[in-house]
């Protein structure tokens, strides 16, 4: 830590102008912080290519430091390159939360994001929650994570008539236009719902034959045999639809461990139709 006070007091000097050397405990823990962050930045991309960080590997904080700030730079171009193809064709499926944050927020973050005094915050509160775990992630490896996995969904959903993406999020709730709900979960749910129960991937009703297909399913396996069955259901749906795109296929598997105990809870509990709209 004491290697890093140097790289803490530049950073200071560079926050005040050089006009002063006092700064307050508070500012000295962010600049700290600043630091630290750029600094993971470097070891965690070594740590990506070449698996361990070895002694030899292992360069002075300063260089460190510098290497790490670069690679924030290059993360933020990167990120807006990203957010700039997607927001072209960016549906929110007039979900009010879904616009504001990729369509006000994400703008937002670009435009007052600090990588040189406070890489570690991310300004926004990404109320839209998406699939991947964002809970461990800070500054731009959030918003870097969090754009790339709504780009993730709008390629799934982009596959499917407006019509029936409605059908499905009206038959979960009739204010869905005002839920934090992540809309690409509740439109795989019915689909592999609707694979399940051999049922055609529309608007229409389940057949009373449909729904005891989807209910002998569910009784005849456990959650883990459930879980398992849905994500090979994801892999051929991926094969099908979406020319075998693994890394969409994964994202989206993210969401079966939850919705496997919700369908043996649905049997269980008798309370099937609130989960698959049947």
């Amino acid at each position: 830590m004491e290697e890093l006070l140097p790289l803490v007091g530049e950073l200071a000097e560079k926050y005040t102008g050089k006009e002063s050397t006092s700064i307050t405990y508070e500012k000295a823990r962010q600049l700290m912080r600043a630091v630290l962050y750029c600094i993971r930045e470097y070891e965690e991309g070594l740590e990506g290519e070449e698996g361990l960080i070895s002694p030899d590997d292992r360069v002075d904080p300063q260089t460190a430091y510098r290497l790490g700030y670069e690679k924030v730079l290059k993360k933020v171009k990167e990120t807006q390159a990203l957010y700039n193809r997607i927001i072209g064709d960016f549906n929110s499926y007039r979900n009010r939360c879904y616009y504001d944050i990729f369509v006000k927020g994400i703008p937002s973050f670009f435009l007052y994001y600090d990588p040189r005094f406070a890489p570690q915050n991310h300004l926004l509160t990404l109320d839209y929650p998406v699939l991947h775990p964002m809970d461990s992630l800070r500054g731009i490896d959030a918003i870097h994570v969090y754009v790339k996995s709504i780009g993730q969904e709008q390629i799934f959903l982009g596959k499917f008539p407006e019509e029936y993406i409605f059908h499905v999020l009206k038959s979960y709730s009739a204010d869905y236009k005002d839920l934090f709900i992540n809309i690409a979960s509740i439109v795989l749910r019915n689909v592999l719902g609707c694979r399940i129960a051999g049922k055609g991937i529309h608007t229409g009703k389940y057949t009373d034959e449909e729904i005891k297909r989807l209910e002998n399913c569910i009784n005849c396996n456990s959650a883990k045999e459930l879980e398992r069955y849905l994500k090979e259901l994801t892999d051929e749906l991926m094969d099908l639809g979406y020319g075998n795109n693994e890394e969409l296929g994964e994202y989206l598997k993210k969401d079966l461990h939850d919705y496997a105990f919700e369908l043996k809870q649905g049997i269980k509990n008798r309370c099937l139709g609130r989960i698959i709209a049947i």
